[in-house]
């Protein structure tokens, strides 16, 4: 395969984008948001229902993080399995964390109508497909009939595909089974945090700047002063929505939240449609693109352990100061990731091999150590909030956190809260464990 644009540029932003101001006076505000992703513009939409005066600041353009490198997909499953999450806790509270993500998925799918977001969205489902070069893959196989069984069994709407029924689902004989979940869906990443911000900005109580970096988050008397761009924000409260880069700012949660690179390709438009839907196996990941003269193109990535060196990054120096490169090589592909995407590509997609990938680029994750989020107020004295360690799962959580941060935030009801609260205050509360 060959590439013909330089690295970094996310297919999912690479296109014509509105421009929001850029922080150039003080100000004063109820409430500052750290972070114009997903998540964060979502925590500023129900800030300002509740006619909380809101300021957004994002360090480069909104949508530039996660938000706009991911697969594009919205899931309902955690980043654990259903089984895991019973053995850790109860079966019934997994079955209310599974019922948790479609409460997330109807909340964002309610806001695409709500903003006329024309984010190509569609339910095509999410299959993860075992593989005959898996170590132990025949225990795999029946680890994901079991899961099935249980999902099924609690009113989850899954599919579990033999072997012929995965080879042909993936398109390789490599394939020797796989759990589907029927109702996931895909969209267009960028689209869809663009639109979301633009949406957003048109509400009286909310204000979204870029291009507007912190320095600083300090407390003074009643207030938290966020510094950007050399300015100060006065603000009642703050919500840091940085994800990876929260610990930047709190260093405590620096060995809770663990910052990973992920890393994504994109081929040149395609005649044949590639797959259906979402797709995740051992090493990789994928889904179609939809182009609109018909033709589709493959998004494909993964490539590495979760323990790969080369994408794994301290959030300090050796002096104790923040890191000064997570970003930078965060966002960047690395030689020896791309070329284990690149084997992966080819094993996956023989029939592939030579097409021209057009987009390839990096970005960075947040983990934890039970691969649940991290959500509650993660500063007492600067008053900060935040909600961080989405493990790939952002768009799974990133509602119904908005809704539970805002709430213990600010003291305000919501649906969400007085269904799911406790659960949330149980799985997801900061620090109940490190990584």
């Amino acid at each position: 395969m060959t590439d013909i644009v330089t690295f970094g540029v996310p297919f999912w932003l690479d296109m014509p984008r509105p421009k929001f101001p850029v922080v150039d006076r003080d100000m004063e505000c109820d409430a500052v948001v750290v972070g114009g992703g997903i998540a964060g513009l979502k925590i500023a939409r129900l800030l300002a229902q509740h006619g909380i005066q809101t300021i957004v600041v994002e360090a480069g353009r909104v949508g530039d993080g996660a938000s706009g490198r991911n697969q594009g997909s919205i899931n309902h499953g955690a980043a654990l399995s259903y089984r895991e999450c019973a053995a850790s806790h109860t079966r019934e509270i997994a079955r209310q964390l599974w019922n948790l993500g479609i409460e997330n998925h109807r909340i964002l799918e309610a806001q695409i109508r709500e903003y006329e977001i024309d984010c190509d969205y569609q339910i095509d489902g999410m299959t993860s497909l075992v593989r005959r070069d898996q170590r132990d893959f025949s225990k795999i196989v029946q680890g994901y009939r079991s899961e099935y069984e249980w999902l099924r069994d609690d009113g989850f709407d899954v599919s579990f595909l033999t072997e012929a029924e995965a080879q042909k689902a993936g398109g390789n004989p490599l394939y020797v089974a796989a759990l589907r979940y029927n109702t996931d869906a895909q969209f267009h990443s960028g689209k869809y945090a663009i639109g979301l911000g633009v949406g957003i900005a048109r509400d009286e109580n909310v204000q979204v700047f870029e291009r507007s970096r912190v320095q600083a988050i300090r407390s003074q008397g009643n207030e938290t002063v966020v510094q950007a761009n050399g300015f100060s924000i006065r603000g009642q409260k703050i919500f840091l929505s940085t994800n990876a880069l929260v610990p930047q700012f709190v260093p405590a949660l620096a060995t809770a939240l663990r910052a990973e690179r992920g890393q994504v390709i994109v081929t040149e438009p395609l005649s044949r449609r590639p797959c259906r839907g979402s797709f995740g196996t051992w090493m990789a990941w994928w889904r179609e693109i939809i182009e609109p003269d018909g033709r589709f193109r493959l998004l494909f990535g993964g490539g590495r352990e979760r323990d790969e060196p080369d994408s794994l990054f301290a959030q300090f120096e050796s002096d104790g100061r923040p890191s000064q490169t997570i970003e930078t090589l965060g966002f960047q592909p690395s030689p020896a990731h791309q070329r284990r995407l690149d084997e992966q590509f080819a094993i996956l997609f023989p029939d592939l091999i030579g097409v021209q990938i057009t987009h390839r680029w990096g970005g960075l994750q947040s983990f934890t150590a039970d691969s649940l989020p991290q959500m509650g107020l993660v500063d007492v004295e600067r008053r900060i909030y935040s909600m961080a360690g989405f493990c790939g799962r952002g768009n799974c959580h990133s509602d119904v956190g908005a809704e539970f941060l805002v709430a213990q935030a600010c003291g305000v009801e919501s649906p969400v809260v007085r269904e799911y609260g406790a659960l949330l205050e149980s799985l997801m509360r900061v620090g109940r464990a490190e990584s």
